[in-house]
């Protein structure tokens, strides 16, 4: 039977030497997506604790396969907009090191300092379309990478590359509005779960990344996105379709990829691969590795979004 995607999911503790595997096993994929310009968008939830972050040594495994293609990107854009400083968080966890490391023109990019933006619409809580900012810096990027940590969610269950991509490069101030709410004192369950799988869907459009790695050396577990409550894992999970790669990453944290609303819509919509059938898995088999990561609290009711007419506004 063909595959329709080919997700790289390696196995080991050196979180540099692994993401470089991952790339490598994948490298006919990969090297078509790349481009003089590559943008790495890292994941830093906060600026002081590494475990929510995304390590500098995952970043390295990717600069190290980028410096080993036959025509390596002339610059590489690290760009984020932390829930904290961005700065503070390149600078504390390591990133700045970098640029002593690599024969690349190495930049980074604080995301919240963007002044050109790009609108699209999305849906509220009282079903009206609404806009938020993109940036252009990421629009308009040639190559885009997601480098995501594996993570439990309050919202979607887990947090994973695609959302990783989106949320942490929006105008800080629309974020909470694609959870359907003006506020986070007004967000609720399970109406919020519904909307933010649409909204991040529909954002997919503009914003899903060209290559998509997700680091589960340690990954978070419980009641994610922040927290403390870590998980060895020892995989990383890389490809081209950033809906495989989640869908993979998902079933070996212990989840039901058919369960997440954003593959239900993306699967709905023909936007990428999420039946673990219809994906070729290089590597380590996805069943060997799977653990059973703590759910968050409130999944039992974020999967009720499966019961709110869940196709409705979709495309509206």
């Amino acid at each position: 039977m063909p595959r329709n995607a080919r997700v790289a999911l390696m196995r080991g503790q050196d979180r540099r030497l692994v993401t470089y595997q991952a790339l490598e096993s994948i490298r006919d994929d990969v090297e078509p997506k790349l481009a003089e310009e590559v943008l790495i968008k890292p994941n830093f939830l906060s600026d002081s604790i590494q475990l929510v972050s995304t390590h500098a040594d995952s970043v390295r495994g990717v600069l190290d396969f980028l410096m080993s293609v036959d025509s390596p990107p002339r610059r590489v854009l690290v760009a984020e907009g932390s829930a904290g400083s961005t700065q503070r968080a390149f600078a504390l966890f390591g990133y700045l090191d970098l640029q002593a490391e690599y024969d690349v023109e190495l930049e980074f990019k604080d995301l919240h300092t963007e002044t050109r933006w790009e609108e699209t619409t999305i849906f509220t809580a009282r079903e009206q379309p609404t806009k938020v900012r993109m940036p252009r810096t990421v629009t308009e990027s040639p190559c885009t990478i997601s480098l995501a940590r594996a993570k439990t969610h309050d919202v979607c269950v887990v947090t994973l590359a695609l959302k990783n991509m989106i949320m942490g490069t929006l105008c800080q101030e629309d974020r909470v509005l694609m959870h359907g709410f003006d506020s986070h004192a007004a967000r609720r369950q399970p109406i919020e779960a519904k909307l933010l799988n649409i909204n991040l869907v529909r954002l997919a459009r503009h914003l899903a990344p060209d290559i998509a790695i997700v680091d589960g050396i340690t990954g978070l577990q419980g009641n994610g996105p922040g927290g403390s409550d870590a998980i060895d894992l020892d995989v990383v999970a890389a490809g081209v379709d950033v809906f495989a790669v989640d869908a993979v990453m998902t079933y070996v944290m212990g989840f039901d990829p058919e369960a997440m609303g954003v593959l239900h819509y993306a699967r709905t919509y023909d936007m990428g691969c999420t039946a673990l059938e219809d994906i070729e898995i290089l590597g380590v088999r996805h069943e060997e590795v799977r653990t059973r990561f703590k759910p968050h609290e409130s999944t039992p009711l974020q999967l009720q979004w499966q019961k709110r007419n869940s196709d409705a506004l979709i495309w509206a």
